[in-house]
């Protein structure tokens, strides 16, 4: 495939198309590996949590990925999403059974722990407006929801997984930059900034079209990038 800063073979692309449909419907690499139930919750899981970033990260949020990061120490929250005066605490689920009272005592718990943590003694006065969200694929159970709004925290439920646009890409100079996979390490501790010409894509072939390279296959194309050079 040409592009302004070079030829990618079309190997290439294939290749990550392959990666990137696998993962999107299984929630890992392709392997001829029988997974157990244990890694494939958790395969499924990390899945979702990942997707419920990319709905936060639509709507402008920065979104820091503890869960992923931080595994069982992440204190009960999976994403922290900011955005100007407004921090959300999103706790994801993606479970068949129901979100029951413990689940929301729990995060209101974390959501109270941060608080304090992030604003110490300033809490009274601080204009930020904190909230806690549980995000689940399954219901909620009415006491559960009751509790919630009386803590005010913010519930949803049947918020099944889908398809969405994984590649994320990042800009270096304003017409070309680099893009990442969910598999790809960094991924999730990448920020978008809208502002500045980051986005989403469907496809790995649109990222490349519109001047976004993978790292890991195109280091000589992306230092053309840094150095202003493009092929001619």
């Amino acid at each position: 495939m040409r592009t302004e800063y070079g030829e990618v073979p079309e190997d290439d692309i294939a290749a990550l198309e392959y990666k990137l449909d696998w993962y999107l419907r299984y929630g890992r690499l392709p392997s001829l590996e029988r997974r157990s139930g244990e890694e494939a919750k958790r395969d499924y899981g990390v899945q979702y949590e990942r997707y419920i970033g990319y709905m936060f990260a639509s709507h402008g949020y920065s979104i820091e990925h503890r869960g992923l990061r931080d595994g069982l120490r992440d204190g009960g929250i999976d994403l922290v999403a900011r955005a100007p005066r407004k921090i959300r605490l999103v706790q994801c689920k993606r479970w068949q059974k129901p979100v029951d009272s413990d689940v929301i005592f729990r995060l209101h718990g974390a959501v109270e722990r941060f608080r304090w943590e992030r604003f110490g003694a300033k809490l009274d006065t601080c204009r930020t407006d904190v909230r806690g969200v549980l995000m689940t694929s399954g219901e909620i159970l009415p006491e559960a929801r009751v509790l919630a709004k009386h803590l005010g925290l913010l519930v949803q439920s049947r918020v099944a997984y889908q398809r969405y646009p994984a590649v994320k890409a990042q800009r270096i100079t304003a017409d070309a930059g680099r893009f990442l996979l969910p598999f790809t390490p960094g991924y999730d501790r990448m920020a978008m900034r809208f502002q500045n010409g980051d986005r989403f894509f469907w496809k790995v072939r649109e990222a490349v079209a519109a001047n976004f390279f993978y790292p890991q296959y195109h280091q000589e194309i992306l230092r053309g990038i840094r150095t202003g050079r493009k092929e001619r």
